[in-house]
């Protein structure tokens, strides 16, 4: 089957490298491109037959991503839309992706697959549980699988001081079955430079820049709209404050 695809040159760098390897890090500026590059990827690995998995942010974004970024794709290379709503399993070719979301931890089944998309790595990396537990062994069915983590860095360091799965792999480039780099949202040519220079000056902040344009991995970045964006929400019970109790600063 002909394919017709477009990829832009760092999106080929990412998903079509010359030699392969088991963990693909890529930090990233906004806007850079990577999940229309992951999208096509998915399509061509799905026609070649391989189980995937696409993980997310939020279960709201699946259906948005699949209908602007796979739909199109699909429909102009004359293939089906077979994507289903309640399983949240879309059939390409003789493979498939199961797609499932961070807020949804629970709906992380444990099979094998041959490619593992992370979709915002910074965001869905910060449980550190859902990787080491759900995404890992996810890994062991086949010698040949590979994680392809993208997104924006968030910190270098989880709240609870352990360091940022994220950050963790990307220090492991280099070594055998590690592969990363960081792009930042000028490596993206279908969009003008002007354009990002005007989103600098719109966020300011030098660090919020480092991190939300050039994809830098930084300590904190204080005062941040992006900094725990998606944070899971914790029910927690009532407490009443003891007034004798010290205080902390």
């Amino acid at each position: 089957m002909k394919l017709h695809l477009k990829y832009t040159e760092p999106q080929l760098e990412i998903f079509h490298p010359e030699t392969p390897s088991k963990y693909n890090v890529f930090p990233k500026g906004r806007r850079f491109g990577a999940t229309h590059g992951a999208a096509n990827a998915c399509i061509e690995w799905g026609i070649e037959g391989m189980p995937m998995l696409w993980g997310d942010t939020i279960f709201g974004n699946i259906k948005r991503y699949w209908d602007r970024y796979f739909k199109p794709t699909l429909f102009a290379n004359g293939m089906d839309d077979n994507f289903n709503e309640r399983t949240q399993v879309a059939h390409i070719g003789s493979g498939f992706i199961d797609f499932r979301s961070a807020d949804r931890p629970e709906n992380w089944e444990g099979f094998g697959y041959r490619k593992i998309i992370l979709n915002e790595a910074g965001i869905i990396l910060k449980d550190d549980y859902l990787y080491r537990n759900a995404v890992l062994p996810m890994m062991l069915d086949f010698a040949d699988s590979e994680l392809f983590a993208l997104g924006v860095p968030k910190g270098k360091m989880l709240k609870d001081g352990k360091e940022h799965p994220f950050y963790t792999l990307y220090q492991r480039t280099g070594q055998p079955g590690h592969r990363g780099k960081t792009y930042t949202s000028y490596d993206n040519p279908l969009i003008a430079r002007a354009d990002v220079d005007a989103l600098i000056g719109e966020i300011g902040d030098p660090n919020q820049v480092r991190q939300e344009i050039f994809g830098e991995f930084i300590d904190r970045v204080a005062g941040s709209p992006f900094a725990f964006a998606f944070d899971r929400l914790r029910h927690v019970k009532p407490c009443k404050l003891d007034q004798r109790a010290p205080v902390w600063v």
